[in-house]
């Protein structure tokens, strides 16, 4: 039986080190879990200097190792749940040491807490892909280089480095580090359960987090496989399963720490598209848990649901990393549709394309141009997603498939979607993301028209998709044209009073993309002064702007007229 401790961080940290294990999650926090940790040790600071604060559960498996330096002895304990909480803590306390005076006796002892006295044995090791970031910020206080930034991991590191520096800023002029550092040391408490069955520690994770304790699904499901694994494994080749089932999870988190994709969407995606729908939409979180729960019932099961989830995250991953279909992947049930043709086994790759193709025109016309809510399609959406992993004996060839999704589409025509979004309609006042979006694809268009050779300059694309929106998008007329000089009289149309500026600034016809620092030169300078400025980039279709003499209402009406033709032709069904 595992008899749980209470202790405080000054104890925990007296005899051991702590390890995150390859196959746990990476540095996940984000800024609203870090604010809510701050604001705990505020409230306790105006408590009783007798007062604890119960931060979380620790569940740990305490391994056969020990290192020794010089007279003491730590053990090593892999983390098994509360991983986040003690990486802040820790990052905490680190950003406290350096805030320290160089000469102080407190920070040395808090330095020897940290870093062991060999200089190599730390105080919490991770086996993760930036454990040279975290490594490196704990050794040597080496805070991260944002050139060497790689993953979404990192830049949680990063981050949560940042924040603590800004919260110890604030003890600075208040309280005193001294009196922050006595707080986190000796006043936050934790409750922890430690075995060396490494059976137990999934068990006491799963029923400990079983209670309504904010814990992501993922993770959640993970110890519940790992825990089926280890009552089912073949005791003559159970080490093997273990591992390769660890090796699995390691590779999911490693998805995972690329981009910031929601454990719960891993989970109920793969559910769904594996068990098929529940309740007419995709499947809860707790129903998905309790599906995968339901089929673990051999050996092998664990590494074949495991399978799926790595195969779901990979895709996931794809499908929120690309930034550039932003109006169509913010949508659950079409990020659903996408995984599901990714990973539809009768086609193609060259098929496939075609297929994503159409997802993607189906599902802007729907949720871009006609502006639709979340709640549109899901049924549809969900099954059709369902039918095609599930290789539905009426939804398994290329033919089939793209007939469902032209079927999908059927109540939303392109004629109709494009007059609905684009034409005479402030496209930038509804969604700068949008006007982005449909504006970069008409770079590609240009592009397409210039022949053979011709490519879009990936580097500018890059450029512009590196800020928000609002600040890669160029109004050719000014939004504020009042008082600027060369733009009087120009939004009226053959001799009519003058037409209301806001009416046509934010049209497509009317908006460039250009970068935040050429956005900001070209400003409300006449239209040949915008055009010199203009000139210095080299978007096609800047090009076709600066062919034209002059820039009044005429010339946003017809440029829109052009792109509306091209966005009839683009958003067609395939």
């Amino acid at each position: 039986m595992i008899q749980p401790m209470y202790g405080v961080l000054q104890t925990l940290f007296a005899d051991r080190v702590f390890r995150i294990p390859h196959y746990q999650r990476f540095y996940s926090w984000q800024s609203r879990q870090r604010t809510d940790l701050f604001s705990d040790i505020d409230k306790l600071a105006n408590q009783g200097q007798e007062q604890h604060h119960f931060m979380a559960t620790l569940v740990c498996f305490r391994t056969p190792e020990t290192k020794a330096i010089g007279m003491h002895q730590y053990r090593v304990y892999d983390i098994v749940d509360g991983q986040q909480r003690l990486t802040t803590l820790i990052i905490l306390l680190k950003c406290i040491e350096l805030a320290l005076s160089e000469d102080s006796q407190d920070r040395g002892e808090l330095a020897k807490i940290l870093v062991k006295r060999d200089r190599q044995l730390i105080l919490l090791q991770t086996n993760n892909a930036n454990e040279h970031i975290f490594n490196s910020f704990l050794r040597e206080g080496a805070r991260p280089n944002p050139d060497n930034l790689r993953i979404q991991s990192d830049y949680n590191l990063e981050k949560a480095i940042k924040e603590c520096d800004r919260f110890i800023g604030r003890w600075k002029t208040g309280r005193g580090i001294e009196a922050l550092m006595g707080i986190v040391l000796h006043r936050l408490g934790f409750v922890v359960y430690d075995t060396e069955d490494s059976r137990a520690v999934y068990t006491v994770f799963e029923v400990l987090n079983s209670r309504g304790l904010d814990v992501d699904w993922l993770d959640k499901t993970k110890s519940m496989l790992m825990g089926r694994a280890y009552e089912l494994a073949d005791p003559q080749v159970a080490f093997f399963q273990i591992q390769s089932l660890q090796n699995q999870w390691g590779e999911i988190y490693r998805e995972l720490s690329k981009k910031d994709v929601p454990g719960d969407e891993i989970l109920r995606v793969t559910a769904t598209l594996h068990f098929g729908v529940g309740a007419g939409t995709m499947r809860s979180a707790e129903d998905s848990l309790n599906r995968l729960r339901a089929n673990c019932d051999a050996f092998d099961k664990p590494r074949l649901l495991s399978s799926w989830l790595l195969e779901c995250a990979q895709k996931l991953t794809e499908v929120h990393g690309d930034i550039f279909l932003g109006p169509v992947t913010g949508i659950l049930h079409a990020r659903l549709l996408a995984v599901a043709i990714k990973s539809a086994q009768g086609v193609s790759e060259q098929e496939r394309k075609k297929l994503l193709d159409q997802w993607e025109r189906v599902t802007f016309r729907i949720f871009g141009l006609y502006s639709r809510d979340s709640r549109t399609k899901v049924g549809d959406y969900v099954r059709l997603a369902a039918k095609i992993v599930g290789n539905d004996i009426n939804t398994r060839t290329y033919n089939q498939i793209m007939s469902e999704l032209r079927t999908l589409g059927k109540g939303y025509p392109v004629d109709q979607a494009v007059d609905v979004g684009l034409v005479g309609k402030d496209c930038y006042g509804n969604s700068p993301e949008l006007c982005r979006y449909i504006l970069w694809l008409y770079e590609e268009h240009l592009a397409a028209l210039a022949g053979v050779g011709a490519t879009v300059d990936e580097h500018e694309r890059a450029i512009i998709w590196k800020k928000r929106a609002a600040d890669s998008v160029e109004h050719i007329f000014p939004q504020t044209p009042a008082g600027a000089p060369g733009w009087a009289g120009k939004m009226s149309r053959n001799g009519q009073p003058r037409e209301e500026v806001t009416q046509h600034v934010g049209r497509i016809g009317n908006l460039l993309l250009l970068p935040i620092r050429l956005n900001q030169e070209a400003s409300t300078q006449p239209f040949a002064d915008k055009k010199a400025v203009y000139e210095k980039h080299r978007l096609r279709m800047i090009q076709e702007v600066c062919r034209q003499t002059d820039w009044t209402l005429d010339q946003i009406d017809a440029r829109e007229a052009e792109i509306v033709n091209w966005a009839k032709e683009r958003w067609a069904d395939v």
